[in-house]
């Protein structure tokens, strides 16, 4: 969109400086005249762009408000199916798609006075008549040559408000990347890429929460763990059970340090893990969610996942943990199939595995 407005708008401001050198070769006393009458032409353009580009921004944002509550409603449907909550979620979408409407109508009424404007041409050709036709008898100029003035002034301002209005695109432009640039500039508090930090030369697994306090950056009011204390002995298997939202996956979360606590700290071997490597810590874990997420490409691509260096003895050995090698061994492929897919196109049977080194 913005490549092929940029052109029109270059031409819009050659053909008002074209025009006006032109009209004032031809009859520079007209052009005097007709010149700060022009600014009736591209005043209208000016006001409109400016004003549509912060529409333009509120809209913008109005849309991504829509637009996440239908991502949360696609990305969860079995959820919303299984709760019979299609209705409460088509109500929820309309009503974030209000503002829309509003600024909609705003921005049409924006357009038609701004194309009603133009009618002002009619008012400024009025004026260029009567005052070429003083010319005509009083300084006995060519009228061939005051007409063409007068287009060219005329119709060089009226390049340049056509040119004002294509401001709108240029914002949308902004808009856009300006949540980009925000994206790429945007250092996070938590960085697995960080160089930084210690690692254990002989890991044991002793873990500990001490009075450990955490509450999501999108609720920061409500504390998912309060004082939170736990102990995990190395090679010990630990259960955690409780209600929906009682914190077990925040625990792990905490654990890998997709979060940071607010309040305590998080050992392991009595190191607290925000002084340890976030690659290497996380290197030293597997995990494997409730829902997995598998890659489209083959099921030893997806156990590499879990440590890149892995060799085909470790992958096979983490198949058989995972009660896996034998079902994989049978399959065609074997290791290199490709997971979600089938070789035989007639067969509507998927694969899906999952397995951590």
């Amino acid at each position: 969109m913005i490549s092929s407005q940029i052109p029109n708008f270059i031409t819009g401001i050659w053909m008002f400086i074209a025009a006006e050198i032109t009209g004032m070769y031809l009859c520079w006393r007209l052009a005097i005249v007709a010149v700060p009458t022009t600014f009736l032409l591209i005043l209208p353009g000016a006001v409109y762009g400016t004003l549509l580009s912060k529409n333009e921004e509120r809209l913008q944002e109005a849309y991504a408000v829509a637009g996440g509550v239908a991502e949360q409603a696609l990305s969860s449907i079995k959820t919303v199916h299984s709760y019979v909550g299609e209705d409460k979620m088509v109500k929820r979408f309309s009503t974030a798609l209000g503002p829309t409407l509003t600024l909609g109508v705003k921005q049409g009424q924006l357009k038609g006075m701004v194309f009603g404007s133009v009618g002002v041409i009619y008012a400024i050709w009025a004026l260029l008549t009567w005052y070429g036709s003083v010319l005509v008898i009083d300084k006995g100029i060519k009228g061939g040559d005051i007409l063409s003035a007068g287009v060219c002034v005329v119709y060089g301002g009226f390049g340049l408000g056509s040119s004002f209005m294509n401001i709108k695109y240029f914002a949308e432009a902004s808009i856009s990347a300006a949540v980009i640039n925000e994206m790429i500039e945007r250092i996070p508090s938590i960085d697995s890429e960080d160089p930084q930090g210690t690692t254990i030369s002989e890991l044991k697994g002793n873990l500990e929460f001490k009075d450990v306090d955490f509450a999501y950056p999108s609720r920061p009011e409500c504390l998912v763990l309060k004082r939170f204390n736990l102990k995990v002995k190395a090679c010990q298997t630990v259960g955690l059970v409780g209600q929906s939202g009682s914190g077990k996956s925040t625990v792990i979360n905490l654990l890998e340090r997709f979060y940071d606590p607010i309040e305590g700290e998080i050992l392991l071997d009595d190191i607290n893990i925000k002084s340890l490597n976030l690659k290497w810590l996380r290197g030293q874990m597997g995990l494997v969610s409730q829902e997995p997420i598998l890659f489209a490409t083959s099921i030893k691509e997806n156990i590499l996942f879990g440590k890149e260096d892995a060799t085909s003895e470790e992958i096979e050995e983490a198949a058989k943990r995972a009660n896996a090698h034998e079902f994989i061994a049978q399959l065609p492929n074997g290791y290199e199939t490709l997971v979600s897919t089938n070789s035989n196109p007639t067969s509507k049977k998927k694969i899906k595995i999952i397995v951590w080194v």
